[in-house]
């Protein structure tokens, strides 16, 4: 019974020492899951208590931790690992452990006793890894080291620092793991009051041949959308942490440098940079040159909710004939006044970032990390991932070096049934052409076997696959761990266990991360450290597993006797979210090919678009609609200012042939350039006898251009008038013009004419047929004329 309790309380004080929280200064709180095995239960401390390293010629020099301050479990000690040097124990070397020990917060820890237990359960299986780690084991074995603490207050830590002979840890074997377990007791206790577990490596001599080890880190971005904000400050602020000094991305290639490590890099995370036409098989790709010229750059349009948080409901498009762009419109094409510096200053994080991995060794994953997985399974010829795809070789022009472009790595690390078929489908329509290889989970690809296959696999149809082990790639320090010793110790004693499987046979090992990877920088590189320092593992380039090495061939892929549960969440992508970015991505191409700045305001769009396509998505799922709602309704409003405007009343015809006066509005802060507009009328009576010659507006302006038109018959018609560019693509929005016609045609002028000349036929026949005027019967019409005045003048005077 006594026994049974010392076991319990072993594995309450352990499951505590993996779970503590640890406070680092003014850190930001974060949850861990502590512990290799992942059994310890979720704590929270205060991130940023190990110092970045600072790189410093081939490897950097890592600065020692600061002791964290520990908050103390209620009734167990915790105790908490800082170093274990040497990382790998032959004879000759003692083992020097230093950490912890925080005191319970119900009361001291009396002149307590720090003990180095060595158990006597003999690890050569993964499971006895897991029993040991977790507490499953009693942690029965000899004490080979103990040390005297002072009293340490209730609540209150101390550190310590503890010494084990390597004699006591040997092995009659040429390599094991040694499980240890690092105790405290109470002053006259006769059970542990606080417990730890981890392993010592022991390697006397090489009986075996080397595992090679190759290892890739993915550096992407966060599945933010502040990134694309049109607020300047909220925009530059969301660049900084993701690719700035202190960000995730920064720590990945700070804690890997002077390591032999792939860094699988989105170019994208980069920085949204200007792009110069026909790159890499797309019409227009990113360039390292920031943009410096006097042209406005306008800010991609998204709102500025941050991920985690709920979706918001985006401001739907005005109702105005057409977007007056303005310093705070939300229109994209309308820059805010600080966006010049804004993007130069993005600019500069990405030059900085691209400086620092000059000279890595780099893969380059599709422009914003295409979920490719996705694409493969519900659209294989999706056009916009495969210009992604192709847009991956960008890269190597950005860091000035080669970056390898034509291996796959889906997001989950899975390979269902047509999947393989889906990549190639993808990129035979890519500049890449076909896969050089498929990064998958191994139990993904291989049955429950005796012992662990070689990262080298290859599919039935050829397709070389790089096969990555979950166990060991689980095991990659992260920031939110307390200090890198649990999880070297447990990874070398994992990969031994490996060794121990085949020792003699010639294997591979891939290592990966996933991408939300978080380590920190100084931890990572201690990890790197330690275990590339290993004499029985060979690390390698993770390219050198696409081919057969050192006796190593690559093995046929297996059906998985379970189902592999994947490495990422559930894809956001759809086949109809792909068509309607696509559409959205035409729609686009379209504009811009009648604009003067056409590639600035592409830019502008086709960004945002381009990163709706990422895998990380799938690790913010509800990010995704806001994002793309919000681009959505800007392509919508930037693509309708480009307009011919309605009428509201009809136009009457009132001759046989007219001129129409069609008004087209550019509402773009862009000069539009040989637009045409065509008209169409809905029915014969009107017919458009030559449609307009190509015009150019200005920004923000309108013209009227004449259009020629016949009236065939009388009646009304609906002339559909609309937009396209020089091959016909229709852009814009339509208008429908009313008209009347009238037309008074030809037969009204003759009948008008023979009406006049029989008129004046008559006239001529009546005055013949009556003869002489009375006038004319006249015989003297000066004399009476004379004779009357005569009579006249006498009336006048008989009046006097």
């Amino acid at each position: 019974m006594a026994r049974l309790v010392r076991c319990l309380a072993a594995a309450a004080t352990t499951l505590a020492a993996l779970g503590a929280t640890v406070a680092a200064g003014a850190g930001s709180a974060t949850t861990f899951a502590a512990g290799a095995d992942g059994a310890a239960s979720a704590r929270t401390y205060a991130a940023g208590s190990l110092p970045v390293a600072e790189p410093s010629g081939a490897r950097p020099t890592v600065v020692p931790a600061v002791v964290p301050a520990v908050v103390p479990a209620k009734n167990t000690a915790v105790i908490v690992l800082q170093t274990l040097t040497p990382a790998v124990v032959k004879p000759g070397t003692d083992v020097r452990i230093t950490g912890t020990v925080t005191a319970p917060s119900d009361g001291p820890l009396s002149a307590p006793e720090l003990r180095v237990i060595r158990g006597d359960t003999p690890i050569r299986q993964s499971s006895a890894l897991d029993d040991w780690a977790s507490g499953r084991t009693t942690a029965q074995g000899r004490t080979v080291s103990t040390t005297r603490l002072p009293t340490v207050a209730a609540g209150r830590t101390q550190a310590f620092t503890t010494t084990v002979p390597w004699q006591r840890l040997r092995s009659p074997e040429a390599f094991a793991a040694v499980p240890i377990a690092v105790d405290v007791m109470q002053q006259g206790a006769s059970e542990p009051t606080g417990s730890t577990r981890t392993f010592v490596a022991w390697n006397s001599r090489k009986e075996y041949v080397p595992l090679d080890v190759a290892t890739v880190l993915p550096v992407t971005l966060d599945p933010g959308v502040s990134l694309f904000s049109r607020k300047d400050d909220t925009r530059l602020k969301a660049w900084q942490a993701a690719i700035g000094p202190t960000s995730r991305v920064s720590r990945i290639v700070e804690g890997t440098q002077g390591s032999q490590v792939d860094l699988a890099v989105d170019p994208s995370v980069l920085g949204p940079t200007p792009v110069a036409p026909g790159d890499a098989g797309s019409p227009s790709s990113p360039t390292p040159t920031p943009q410096t010229s006097g042209t406005k750059a306008p800010t991609p349009a998204a709102p500025s909710t941050p991920a985690g948080t709920a979706p918001a409901t985006p401001t739907p498009p005005t109702s105005a004939p057409a977007p007056t762009p303005t310093p705070s419109s939300s229109t994209p094409g309308a820059p805010s006044s600080g966006a010049p510096s804004t993007s130069q200053a993005i600019a500069a994080l990405g030059d900085a970032l691209a400086e620092r991995l000059h000279g890595r060794s780099v893969w380059a994953l599709p422009y914003a990390d295409a979920d490719v997985a996705a694409t493969a399974d519900v659209d294989p010829a999706s056009t916009i991932v495969r210009d992604l795809v192709s847009r991956a070789g960008t890269l190597t022009a950005r860091l000035g070096q080669p970056a390898r472009d034509d291996v796959v790595w889906p997001v989950d690390g899975l390979l269902p049934p047509g999947r393989e078929s889906g990549i190639r489908t993808l990129l035979s329509g890519t500049s890449v052409k076909k896969p050089a290889g498929i990064v998958v989970d191994a139990a993904a690809v291989t049955k429950t076997t005796a012992y662990t296959p070689t990262a080298r696999r290859v599919t039935g149809s050829g397709t070389r696959l790089l096969a990555y082990d979950t166990r060991l790639s689980a095991l990659l320090p992260r920031r939110t761990d307390p200090s890198p010793v649990l999880s070297t110790q447990r990874y070398l004693a994992e990969t031994l266990v490996l060794l121990g499987e085949r020792a003699g046979t010639p294997r591979s090992v891939l290592v990966v991360a996933p991408r939300t990877y978080d380590p920190d920088a100084a931890a990572l590189s201690s990890f790197l450290t330690a275990t590339s320092s290993a004499p029985w593992l060979h690390t390698v380039p993770a390219a050198s597993l696409l081919a057969d090495g050192g006796g190593d061939k690559a093995q046929p892929q297996t059906a998985a006797s379970t189902t592999a549960p994947g490495t990422a969440p559930a894809p956001v992508l759809t086949a109809r979210r792909l068509s309607e970015l696509a559409e959205q991505r035409e729609t686009l191409l379209s504009v811009s090919s009648v604009l003067r700045d056409g590639e600035e305001f592409e830019r502008t769009y086709r960004e945002v678009l381009d990163h709706l396509t990422s895998a990380r998505w799938r690790y913010e799922p509800r990010a995704w609609p806001v994002l793309a709602t919000s681009v959505a309704a800007d392509v919508r409003a930037a693509t309708s200012a480009i307009r011919v405007v309605p009428r509201t009343s009809t136009i009457n015809l009132l001759a046989e042939n007219g001129t129409l006066r069609i008004t087209v509005e550019n509402g773009l802060d862009y000069t539009v350039e040989n637009i045409r507009l065509r008209l169409v009328p809905d029915n014969p009576r009107i017919r458009v006898v030559e449609q307009p010659a190509p015009v150019t507006i200005g920004p923000s302006s309108r013209t009227n251009v004449p259009v020629e038109v016949a009236a065939v018959a009388a009646g009304r018609a609906q002339i559909r008038a609309f937009l396209t560019t020089v091959d016909g693509t229709v852009i814009g929005s339509p208008a429908m013009i009313p008209v009347a016609a009238n037309p008074l045609d030809a037969t009204i002028y003759w009948v008008g004419g023979v009406l006049v000349g029989l008129v004046v036929v008559a006239g001529v026949i009546r005055a013949v047929r009556k003869g002489t005027s009375r006038v004319d019967e006249i015989a003297d019409i000066e004399a009476i004329t004379a004779a009357h005045q005569s009579l006249g003048d006498a009336n006048h005077g008989d009046d006097r």
